[in-house]
């Protein structure tokens, strides 16, 4: 197999929050384990590398997180795309404020944004902590790309990605306030800057 064919593997926090977000894994699934590749875990699963793209919407072949739970037949697909379909819902409800006038200004360059969202969370943190809307919209671009729904399996929720210690996540609300005593606490050592 040529090593265009193998895999990139990345371990970003953030990211996994978004590619595991509302999945459990089931009977007929694999979590990705760090130095998997998919072609690998078709081999290993008696199936193929289209089949698993293609059960898992995976935009890119070429890239899996350690983390990621992959179905491995339709049945367990159709579970997950429900379950995911449910907590992106009740995320939605949770939003009580209006963020249609809040506009994120920070892009990474994978695309990565904080959303409307986002940007309302940063300017409320950045309110309450003094430090500028852009560093946290940039935390949460690079945590959670906006998704109110993103969980780690380290435990990390929300836009954040903040740990249970500092509070519930549940609404965007909360999650405000868990990020202003994660950084009450912390400082932006909780998020690794």
């Amino acid at each position: 197999m040529t090593n265009k064919m193998k895999l990139q593997l990345l371990t970003v926090a953030g990211v996994l929050g978004l590619a595991t977000a509302g999945v459990a894994a089931s009977a007929d699934s694999y979590t990705v384990q760090s130095g998997d590749t998919l072609s690998a875990i078709a081999a290993n699963h008696n199936t193929t590398v289209d089949k698993l793209v293609s059960l898992n919407n995976i935009a890119n072949s070429h890239l899996i997180y350690a983390g990621q739970v992959l179905e491995l037949d339709e049945a367990s697909a159709a579970a997950t795309t429900a379950t995911t379909t449910e907590a992106t819902t009740t995320a939605s409800a949770a939003t009580t404020a209006d963020t249609s006038s809040y506009q994120s200004s920070v892009v990474l360059s994978n695309g990565n944004t904080a959303g409307s969202v986002g940007a309302y969370a940063a300017a409320q943190v950045a309110a309450a902590t003094g430090t500028s809307a852009s560093t946290w919209e940039y935390i949460i671009a690079k945590e959670s790309n906006g998704n109110v729904n993103a969980y780690n399996p380290s435990g990390a929720s929300g836009l954040f990605q903040t740990m249970p210690i500092w509070g519930d996540t549940s609404t965007v609300d909360a999650q405000i306030q868990a990020a202003i005593r994660a950084y009450q606490s912390s400082g932006f050592g909780a998020w690794g800057l």
